[in-house]
């Protein structure tokens, strides 16, 4: 950002470029994903950056851009571009992949996770016979994890980043 005099944006002038560093990480795949959260429509020696990054941490395989120059506390906008990689990164909970994008909820403890759902699942005690809705469905960690038992799961969800990940689902 020195170098190449670009600098941190401020909330409160609504001024600079770099807004966040969004940095997810398959604690199971070991991939890792930077997102760079922008308030504007570029970033200068773009090029030079992927590659500095990529050398310094050979685990990533992913690399955006999201812009969002809304003047809000909304940290992602709604355009994510991917750079350089793949647009997703991959993560396992118990014997499920997910494919989680820039804009995915996942839950930052995927450990736990399969803990807390495997409980939940328990609890639940479905037979096979019943028709689960899971509301806010996102990309679908807990409609999978009910499928396992349930006779049919509905995931509802109104991201469309969310919806087009699930949609493509190959568990």
């Amino acid at each position: 950002m020195y170098e190449n005099k670009v600098r941190a944006y401020d909330e409160t002038t609504h001024k600079g470029l770099i807004r966040h560093i969004l940095i997810r990480h398959g604690v199971h795949t070991g991939q890792v994903m930077v997102c760079l959260v922008i308030n504007g429509k570029s970033i200068p020696a773009i090029d030079n950056l992927v590659e500095r990054l990529t050398v310094a941490c050979p685990d990533i395989t992913s690399i955006c851009v999201n812009i969002n120059k809304n003047t809000g506390n909304v940290i992602l906008g709604d355009r994510t571009e991917c750079i350089w990689g793949e647009p997703v990164i991959t993560d396992k909970v118990g014997d499920i992949t997910f494919d989680i994008s820039a804009k995915s909820f996942f839950q930052v403890n995927p450990v736990q996770m399969e803990k807390l759902y495997s409980r939940a699942l328990e609890y639940a005690d479905l037979k096979g016979s019943e028709n689960v809705y899971d509301l806010y469905s996102g990309i679908g960690t807990i409609s999978l994890f009910l499928a396992k038992k349930a006779g049919h799961v509905t995931g509802v969800e109104v991201v469309p980043d969310a919806v087009k990940t699930l949609s493509g689902m190959r568990n």
